[in-house]
């Protein structure tokens, strides 16, 4: 059985750095802003209302490889502490009055 000390990992999580955006230049930002952000909240992205002159091929390229190695890592290392704690039995200790 796995035990976790709630304390111990509440001071082990606030030691942790705030995840923050990688720097985009202006192409990469503008899919991230345009495409990305639309798509992942579940709306819906026309091809019509890009402005294709707002990047180019390579900034398809770099925000991929963004998405593969930072914001997917990410994900699955907050999901694998996810289902760590998931697993975690609940134990009630009894209360000690002196």
């Amino acid at each position: 059985m796995l035990h976790v000390d709630i304390a111990q990992l509440v001071a082990g999580v606030q030691k942790v750095q705030p995840f923050s955006m990688p720097e985009m230049d202006m192409g990469t930002g503008y899919l991230f802003n345009q495409v990305c952000k639309s798509l992942v909240s579940g709306s819906t992205v026309k091809l019509s209302d890009l402005d294709f002159s707002a990047f180019e091929e390579e900034d398809i390229n770099t925000l991929s490889n963004l998405c593969d190695n930072v914001y997917e890592r990410n994900n699955q290392q907050a999901g694998g502490i996810a289902d760590i704690l998931r697993r975690t039995a609940p134990i009630s200790k009894a209360a000690v009055y002196v």
